[in-house]
């Protein structure tokens, strides 16, 4: 049995969550907003924000913030990454 690294199984979760909230998007691009797919499934289960904080350089300033946003299709995206990472080589 291969031991796989944390640095790996992270990187795959990471995708997969990017590719659910994309595939998410997707659908509800093509559905009506009050549609009960969309509020179901599409809607985000879990908002947090972060930021913005600046950071203020003299010569320049960096504002630095960022948002999450799970839904469904995110959560379906972590578990199938799980699964990928686990029996995948």
């Amino acid at each position: 049995m291969q031991n796989k690294s944390l640095g790996l199984l992270i990187i795959t979760l990471f995708v997969g969550i990017l590719i659910g909230s994309a595939v998410g998007q997707l659908l509800g691009l093509f559905l009506p907003s009050d549609h009960i797919v969309v509020k179901a499934l599409v809607s985000p289960l879990l908002n947090y924000i972060a930021g913005p904080w600046d950071l203020n350089l003299i010569i320049m300033v960096l504002t630095i913030g960022f948002t999450v946003k799970i839904n469904f299709f995110s959560i379906l995206g972590i578990v199938g990454a799980w699964y990928y990472n686990k029996y995948s080589y």
